[in-house]
């Protein structure tokens, strides 16, 4: 899959969790720009992203996953060529 792929299926994420942000706002959100990020709202985006990307996040990344950035960089990591997913 490639990086602009990822993205695009980490906004449609967004998108579903976060119905109000624009895809601007998505692409720079972080927990402390979006007031509906809340510790519920991270374990639904987390969920949504793993059904959507076919994935497992370590529940112990989630501390570090604060931003779409940062969710985009982990995502890129764990789909990358010669790296199965957990």
């Amino acid at each position: 899959m490639t990086q602009s792929a990822i993205r695009a299926q980490l906004e449609d994420c967004f998108a579903i969790v976060f119905p109000t942000l624009s895809p601007e706002e998505i692409a720079g959100a972080t927990m402390q720009s979006v007031s509906q990020w809340d510790s519920l709202a991270m374990l639904t985006l987390v969920s949504v992203i793993e059904e959507s990307c076919a994935i497992r996040i370590d529940l112990d990344d989630l501390p570090n996953l604060v931003s779409f950035e940062k969710l985009a960089a982990y995502l890129e990591s764990a789909v990358a060529p010669g790296k199965a997913a957990a």
